[in-house]
Protein backbone atom coordinates (compact mmCIF):
# COMPACT_ATOMS: atom_id res chain seq x y z
CA UNK A 1 0.00 0.00 0.00
CA UNK A 2 1.88 3.43 -1.30
CA UNK A 3 2.00 6.07 1.73
CA UNK A 4 -0.10 9.26 1.45
CA UNK A 5 0.10 11.66 -1.91
CA UNK A 6 2.02 14.49 -1.18
CA UNK A 7 -0.04 17.53 -2.44
CA UNK A 8 0.93 18.67 -6.58
CA UNK A 9 2.96 21.77 -6.73
CA UNK A 10 0.50 24.32 -7.54
CA UNK A 11 -1.43 23.07 -4.63
CA UNK A 12 1.35 23.68 -2.18
CA UNK A 13 2.06 26.79 -3.81
CA UNK A 14 -1.68 28.04 -2.63
CA UNK A 15 -1.53 26.97 0.52
CA UNK A 16 2.00 28.69 1.55
CA UNK A 17 0.74 31.73 -0.25
CA UNK A 18 -2.59 31.28 1.86
CA UNK A 19 -0.13 31.02 5.38
CA UNK A 20 2.08 33.75 4.71
CA UNK A 21 -0.82 36.31 4.05
CA UNK A 22 -2.43 35.48 7.61
CA UNK A 23 0.95 35.92 8.88
CA UNK A 24 1.50 39.33 6.86
CA UNK A 25 -1.50 40.72 8.24
CA UNK A 26 -0.97 39.66 11.45
CA UNK A 27 2.44 41.61 11.22
CA UNK A 28 0.66 44.85 9.88
CA UNK A 29 -2.21 44.61 12.86
CA UNK A 30 0.92 44.10 15.02
CA UNK A 31 2.55 47.43 13.61
CA UNK A 32 -0.55 49.43 13.90
CA UNK A 33 -0.90 48.28 17.69
CA UNK A 34 2.77 49.31 18.42
CA UNK A 35 2.39 52.82 16.45
CA UNK A 36 -1.00 53.59 18.58
CA UNK A 37 1.13 52.15 21.88
CA UNK A 38 -0.45 48.77 22.40
CA UNK A 39 2.75 46.90 22.44
CA UNK A 40 1.38 44.19 24.65
CA UNK A 41 -1.55 43.64 21.77
CA UNK A 42 1.34 43.93 19.57
CA UNK A 43 3.90 41.64 21.15
CA UNK A 44 0.48 39.04 21.28
CA UNK A 45 0.20 39.48 17.66
CA UNK A 46 3.42 38.83 16.38
CA UNK A 47 3.82 35.29 18.88
CA UNK A 48 0.69 34.55 17.22
CA UNK A 49 2.47 34.49 13.77
CA UNK A 50 4.12 31.37 14.54
CA UNK A 51 1.63 28.76 13.74
CA UNK A 52 1.11 30.36 10.27
CA UNK A 53 5.19 30.19 9.71
CA UNK A 54 5.26 26.62 10.98
CA UNK A 55 3.27 26.01 8.57
CA UNK A 56 5.03 26.96 5.85
CA UNK A 57 7.90 25.52 6.70
CA UNK A 58 6.39 22.14 6.93
CA UNK A 59 4.81 22.73 3.85
CA UNK A 60 8.21 23.41 1.91
CA UNK A 61 9.18 20.20 4.04
CA UNK A 62 6.80 18.16 2.23
CA UNK A 63 7.57 19.73 -1.49
CA UNK A 64 11.41 18.96 -1.28
CA UNK A 65 10.49 15.52 -0.05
Amino acid sequence: MAGPQAPRPNELARRIVAQLRVAADMARAAEACAAAGQTDQALALLCDIEPALYEVTTLLNAASS
